[in-house]
């Protein structure tokens, strides 16, 4: 699951020591529903896990700062994907999601692997049109049978 710019600046925010409203509005939220926001954003899987990876990340380079025990559920070993196509991929064949995400996935997905019908540039269309006349009446003759006289 991807984070939006605001759950990430929320969770760094949580992670360097502020709390719920005041890593809310370092986040950007409104300061009337910044602690409403906080609330709502701490209970975020996609928050949840950003943490966890950044608690990861830190344990790993300073060993005495120590790990906490992570919430249910969250696995900061999840797969990174470089590529955007690969991630589309594994959420389309990802079975425990909802239908409606896969269906999402597989949405934008396909674009980047299917050409729509008639969805294709002039020198395509030229192409096509130069292979049509080719087939038809004018297509080539086939060459004349050499005969060998002995």
């Amino acid at each position: 699951m991807s984070l939006t710019n605001q759950q990430r600046l929320y969770a760094e925010a949580r992670f360097a020591g502020l709390s719920k409203k005041d890593a809310a509005l370092a986040a950007g939220c409104p300061e009337k529903t910044a602690a409403q926001a906080g609330s709502r954003l701490e209970k975020h899987p996609g928050v949840l896990a950003h943490l966890a990876r950044l608690k990861a990340i830190e344990s790993d380079t300073n060993p005495a700062a120590g790990r906490d025990v992570l919430p249910a559920g969250v696995n900061p070993s999840d797969a990174f994907y470089d590529d955007p196509m690969d991630l589309l991929k594994s959420e389309m064949n990802n079975l425990s999601l909802d239908p409606k995400t896969r269906i999402q996935a597989a949405t934008a997905l396909l674009p980047y692997l299917h050409q729509k019908k008639g969805e294709s540039g002039k020198k395509d269309k030229v192409e096509d049109a130069a292979r049509d006349v080719v087939s038809g009446r004018f297509k080539m003759s086939a060459p004349p049978q050499l005969a060998l006289i002995k």
